[in-house]
């Protein structure tokens, strides 16, 4: 029964950029809405775990759109007193764009966007300090790519300054080339990302792609993850599961059947969710990775990156405890 599980609950905050969303044809009937990797995986976060209320770290302006999209985050339980406001700057904009067979095309206007000026907000400070009260941060890649270089700093000397007061640092690289001038910058940029953090939750693919290799080993890829000191690393393999290691020990956990995959958008971002939702709750990482895979299995199988809440299901209601 649910009523027997009981844990203390951890603080989680989440750093990254939400923007504003159009789906649909150009100058034809488009779907508004937002998304955002870091924004996707606090909302599934707080969807598993009620009462936790994540916090997400980000910068929006003092337009409708950004009114909305705070409005919207607290009705999903996620904490927003760290959603910091900047005059006369707005939410990023990206489109969605459904080509004739069926595949997806982005287009992006982000370079003047709130978000990327987060680490230069007269309240950041602050946050960081508050922030020292949480057990754990995540962010990705993509959190650290949009950042001019002299605020990629800023952010990597916050995180330091969170992991000497105890605060564990999650990463997942979500490397996007298009947002690298080059791939040996990105590996530059996102390794020292890397030596701060104390998980990693990184996809195959994404890594292959970052060094410029193909089909690397799983265990390749963990052996150099903890090379830079990453103590706990998952290899999100996609429909093969995923790879965990940690102090020695490693081992797969396989991945859920699933027989129509509609759209494998946030996928990778509900793993990271379920996982960090299972380690919160003080699992074994096999067990946070089979919960990982399992509300991957389920988000893909719906279209778009948020599915119904009714098909989420509470983490415990999974468990069946």
């Amino acid at each position: 029964m649910a009523s027997s599980l009981t844990f203390k609950k951890k603080k989680v905050a989440v750093i990254g950029e939400c923007m504003i969303e159009l789906s649909g044809q150009p100058f034809g009937q488009q779907a508004q809405y937002f998304g955002g990797d870091t924004l996707n995986t606090a909302l599934y976060l707080s969807r598993l775990v009620p009462g936790m209320n994540p916090a997400y770290v980000t910068a929006l302006g003092n337009d409708n759109y950004s009114r909305y999209m705070r409005q919207s985050w607290l009705q999903e339980g996620i904490d927003t007193q760290f959603v910091l406001t900047l005059d006369g700057k707005l939410p990023g904009l990206y489109t969605i764009e459904n080509t004739p067979c069926g595949e997806k095309s982005f287009h992006y206007w982000r370079n003047d966007s709130a978000a990327r000026c987060l680490c230069r907000h007269e309240l950041f400070g602050s946050v960081v300090d508050d922030l020292k009260a949480f057990d754990l941060v995540y962010l990705t890649g993509i959190t650290l790519a949009i950042l001019p270089d002299p605020d990629k700093y800023l952010l990597l000397r916050a995180l330091e300054t969170l992991q000497e007061e105890g605060v564990k640092i999650a990463v997942d690289s979500n490397y996007r080339p298009a947002l690298w001038p080059s791939s040996s910058l990105a590996c530059e940029w996102i390794g020292k990302l890397y030596q701060l953090a104390d998980i990693a939750l990184v996809t195959a693919d994404d890594e292959d792609r970052l060094l410029g290799m193909h089909d690397s080993p799983p265990p390749i890829i963990a052996k150099r993850m903890h090379s830079m000191g990453v103590k706990q690393v998952v290899v999100k393999l996609g429909q093969e599961g995923a790879m965990w290691s940690q102090y020695g020990l490693n081992g797969m956990a396989r991945g859920n059947k699933v027989d129509r995959v509609m759209d494998t958008t946030a996928g990778g971002d509900a793993f990271n969710a379920a996982f960090l939702a299972a380690w919160s709750m003080g699992m074994e990482m096999h067990e946070c990775c089979h919960w990982g895979n399992k509300l991957a299995a389920r988000v893909i199988q719906h279209k778009g990156a948020i599915i119904p809440r009714d098909y989420t299901g509470y983490l415990t209601e999974l468990m069946n405890v």
